[in-house]
C-alpha cells in the first residue's frame, strides 16, 4: 500500500470584533504543508543470458517530497439568520500559484430550508516558463469545473473512503472544490472543463418542501434538496476552441447526517456530460454510475462548538 506522512506548521491571526456581540469572524492564516509521498516507479529489467534475452517489467516504491504554502484570508458569520463566508486562498507549490476567492451565502426561507449560493473564482499562474512537463507535474494543482478525485486533494485534507480507487462506488466520491459540479470525468485523460488557467463558476442549492419530497414517506426524516451549478473556463474562449462556453449540470442532493455525507443524483447535464457518460458505462449503469458523493467532517466537528478550534 502506498502512504504518505504530512507535517503541517502554521500561524494564524485572529481580527477583533469591535462588537464583542458579533457573530463575524475574521483571521489571516498561514501554512506550511510539507508531504513524503510513496510512488510507484516502473521499470524495465534486462536479463541476457548468451544468446537469450529475457525482458521484465517490474515496479518497486520510491518516495517523494514535496512542498506547498498556503495563505487564507478569511471572513465568515454563522448568524443563524443569512449566515456567509468569503475566503481568498493562495497557494504556491514548485513552479506555480494557484489563487482562488470562494464566497457562500445562505437565504433562510420563512417556514423551512433555504437557498444557498455558491461563487468561486480561481486563476492558475506558472512562475516560469511554461511547458508540457510543468503542466504534467502540476496537473493535480489545476482548477476543476467536474468533481475533484482523491488524487486532487493535494493537502490531504478531506476524508476519501477509496482515496485511489478506480473501480465500484468509492471511486464515486467527489470533493466539491473550486467549480463544485457533481458529475465525473474521471476516465478521460484530459477531464473536462479543467485548466491551468482561470476557471468562474456558480452554485445554487434549494431546499425542497416536505410536500414535494418522496423521502418524507419513509419512517425517518430524510432532507432533499435540487441543485444547479454554471461555469466557464479559458480554454473555451480561445480562438478556434469548439467547446460549450458555459457548462451546468444540475438534480438531486440529498444531506445525511447534518451533510456530513452528501449523495448527489444528476439529471441534466451539459452535452459533454452526456457524451462521457454513454461512452464509458452501459445504458442499464448509467443511472447509478452517473451518483457521486461527498464526505466532509468538518459539518461534523467540534466546530460547531467552539469556531476557535478551526485551524
Amino acid at each position: 500500500n502506498l502512504g504518505f506522512t504530512k507535517v503541517v506548521p502554521g500561524i494564524r491571526l485572529t481580527l477583533k470584533e469591535k462588537d464583542p456581540r458579533s457573530e463575524r469572524h475574521r483571521f489571516i492564516q498561514f501554512k506550511s504543508y510539507l508531504f513524503k509521498e510513496d510512488a510507484l516507479q516502473f521499470y524495465r529489467d534486462t536479463v541476457i543470458v548468451g544468446l537469450d534475452t529475457t525482458i521484465t517489467f517490474k515496479n518497486r516504491t520510491v518516495t517523494d517530497s514535496r512542498t506547498l504554502n498556503q495563505l487564507r484570508f478569511v471572513v465568515e458569520n454563522n448568524r443563524v439568520l443569512y449566515p456567509y463566508s468569503g475566503e481568498l486562498k493562495i497557494e504556491q507549490g514548485k513552479d506555480f500559484v494557484r489563487a482562488g476567492f470562494t464566497g457562500k451565502y445562505f437565504f433562510n426561507y420563512a417556514k423551512k430550508g433555504g437557498l444557498d449560493v455558491r461563487l468561486f473564482a480561481g486563476k492558475f499562474f506558472y512562475t516560469s516558463s511554461k511547458t508540457i512537463n510543468k503542466q504534467f507535474e502540476t496537473d493535480r494543482y489545476h482548477l476543476n469545473m467536474t468533481g475533484a478525485n482523491g488524487y486532487e486533494d493535494y493537502t490531504y485534507s478531506d476524508y476519501f473512503v477509496g482515496r485511489n480507487e478506480f473501480n465500484g462506488f468509492v471511486s464515486q466520491q467527489i470533493m466539491v472544490r473550486d467549480g463544485g459540479f457533481k458529475v465525473r470525468t474521471d476516465l478521460l485523460a484530459d477531464k473536462v472543463a479543467k485548466t491551468d488557467d482561470w476557471l468562474i463558476a456558480a452554485n445554487i442549492s434549494t431546499t425542497i418542501p416536505s410536500a414535494f419530497n418522496p423521502l418524507e414517506l419513509l419512517p425517518f426524516k430524510i432532507p432533499l434538496k435540487f441543485f444547479v451549478d454554471i461555469g466557464t473556463y479559458a480554454e473555451a474562449w480561445k480562438q478556434g476552441s469548439d467547446a460549450d462556453r458555459f457548462l451546468y449540470d444540475m438534480g438531486l442532493h440529498i444531506p445525511l447526517l447534518k451533510e456530513t455525507i452528501n449523495i448527489y443524483i444528476p439529471l441534466l447535464y451539459s452535452k459533454v456530460y452526456k457524451d462521457y457518460i454513454q461512452s464509458t458505462s452501459l445504458k442499464k449503469e448509467r443511472f447509478w454510475k452517473k451518483i457521486s458523493f461527498s464526505i466532509d467532517i468538518s459539518n461534523f466537528s467540534f466546530r460547531k462548538i467552539d469556531r476557535q478550534l478551526n485551524f
